[in-house]
């Protein structure tokens, strides 16, 4: 049976299961052939199975986790969360990706963009009432006030209320 299918053709397949991609004749048409199905099988064993991430269980796909539950229980182990924290707060302190930032912030589209949302977010009823309930706390008003009897906030603001009268 090995002489129904030419080497070139099983040389081709191989490359397309380590590529990734479609075979050109059906599986067990290349699986009667000794030599591809013993690669394919090698092939199999490096690039398909490996152990899930968190819970360790052998599965084969390309994935790093098993199933969308481990996943997420992966991503919300401190450590990695902390990893995560760290790695992300070095990216963006990188000064090619501020000047970017900076840059696409500055766009006259995305400034009229941003501005429109943050209106409409705002004009929202459940956040009118978030807002109103969390100024209304008292640890809020007390934090409120004592800022506003600091005398260099007092200083700033009859000054800027002699220059509202001043202007009138």
């Amino acid at each position: 049976m090995d002489e129904e299918i030419c080497k070139h053709e099983v040389n081709d397949n191989l490359m397309r299961v380590q590529a990734g991609l479609e075979l050109t004749l059906p599986l067990a048409t290349l699986n009667r052939n000794c030599e591809f199905r013993k690669k394919y099988e090698e092939l199999n064993k490096i690039r398909i199975s490996h152990n899930c991430k968190n819970c360790n269980i052998l599965f084969f796909g390309r994935k790093m986790f098993c199933c969308n539950k481990c996943h997420k229980a992966y991503y919300q182990r401190p450590e990695i969360k902390a990893h995560q924290k760290a790695h992300w707060k070095a990216y963006n302190q990188r000064p090619e990706v501020k000047a970017h930032r900076k840059a696409y912030n500055q766009r006259p589209e995305i400034k009229a963009y941003q501005k429109a949302h943050k209106k409409a977010y705002y004009q929202r009823p459940e956040i009118k009432a978030h807002r109103k309930a969390y100024n209304q706390r008292p640890e809020i008003k007390a934090h409120r006030k004592a800022y506003n009897q600091r005398p260099e906030i007092k200083a700033r603001q009859k000054a800027y209320y002699q220059k509202i009268k001043w202007m009138k």
